[in-house]
């Protein structure tokens, strides 16, 4: 099987295949090429990473990253996208994206997958996948890539927080995966546990230690909303397990590693002026701020630059700055070499002087 070929820049056109209901408030879909002609094309990425979607929604692309929830070298990827209030793009997916309509996508990113781990140690023999809500797409992927893996002897505990039995996304799944494979453990816990035999409440210190005995000594990868994934790491940190075996999708972007800039009343003044950002490859020229976002300046100048996160994680605005002074906040998908060549996540860069850009 033939694996799909992304662009080298800018992002590849598919098309939903597949669309169907999970729960009430998410939907699972499909993505593949087109053509009949590419039903042998397969997917390559490493379970846990995303993809940026863009879809045109109001007559302007709209891009956001949702996490795979399908395995890698398969025909078709698979995403779950859960109704979030005030969710432009996760709203109109689950309520208008329709089979055989077109997508743009970027190729799969992110640092939190399985294959991550510190500089001398795997992930070990025994894991806890950890999630809550959609948060379960990224594990899920890690779960049923493992156990696809016969030379794989993984234990894997999956642990997974809902609102209510209607509302577990792949329940159905999960328990059948428990059933074929005897190093599968599945754990689930409602806030509201009518009409279940599950335990009610919320996944406290207490419970995680009830659901996995040996978890402080197992590795960890969790994913779900903030506020779960901080009272989790909380929770893992007090019951002894090694931060260093603690692994958790992050879509906020990583400490920044340039030194803070105090500016005396001179510089103040000169933070005031604008600086000129010059595009040649499109003859554009745009005024911006002096400590301003490049990203800004570039939307600003009407170049095609992706925005996806916004917050210096998925990659999407990555060009270079070929002149120029400037600081950046995030290099998160950036190679050294990258670093050195001049490359930046153009929301995390901010212009301290005139500086000449090239997006390709």
């Amino acid at each position: 099987m033939t694996q799909f070929q992304w662009p080298s820049n800018g992002p590849a056109t598919l098309v939903c295949k597949r669309k169907w209901a999970e729960t009430s408030n998410s939907v699972s879909f499909t993505l593949a090429p087109e053509s009949i002609n590419d039903q042998d094309i397969a997917f390559n990425f490493i379970p846990g990473q995303f993809i940026t979607l863009g879809i045109e929604i109001d007559g302007k692309m709209e891009y956001r990253a949702y996490s795979l929830s399908s395995m890698p070298n398969q025909t078709e990827l698979q995403l779950t996208i859960k109704r979030v209030a005030g969710g432009k793009v996760s709203n109109y997916i689950v309520d208008s994206l329709q089979e055989g309509q077109a997508v743009s996508v970027l190729k799969p990113a992110g640092e939190f997958h399985i294959e991550r781990r510190s500089q001398d140690q795997a992930h070990g023999n025994r894991i806890v996948l950890l999630s809550a809500g959609c948060g379960i797409t990224p594990v899920m992927s890690m779960a049923k890539t493992l156990l696809a893996n016969k030379d794989d002897s993984t234990d894997i505990h999956f642990i997974h927080a809902a609102t209510q039995i209607d509302q577990i996304i792949y329940h159905q799944e999960l328990l059948a995966m428990a059933e074929q494979h005897a190093r599968f453990h599945v754990s689930i816990m409602l806030e509201d546990a009518k009409g279940s035999d599950y335990l009610e409440g919320r996944l406290t210190q207490a419970a995680l230690a009830n659901y996995c005995a040996d978890i402080a000594e197992r590795t960890t990868f969790l994913c779900g909303p903030v506020g779960f994934m901080g009272a989790m790491q909380e929770n893992l940190q007090a019951l002894g397990m090694d931060m260093d075996n603690f692994y958790q999708e992050s879509f906020t972007p990583a400490e920044s590693t340039q030194p803070d800039v105090e500016l005396n009343n001179a510089d103040k003044v000169e933070a005031l002026a604008n600086a000129t950002i010059f595009v040649p490859t499109f003859g554009a020229q745009v005024e911006a701020k002096i400590g301003s976002a490049l990203i800004d300046a570039l939307e600003a100048a009407k170049v095609p630059v992706i925005a996806a996160c916004r917050s210096g994680i998925c990659g999407s605005c990555k060009c270079k700055v070929t002149k120029g002074e400037f600081t950046r906040t995030s290099t998160e998908t950036l190679t050294v070499d990258e670093i050195e060549q001049g490359f930046v996540l153009a929301c995390s860069c901010q212009v301290h002087s005139d500086l000449e850009v090239a997006l390709n």
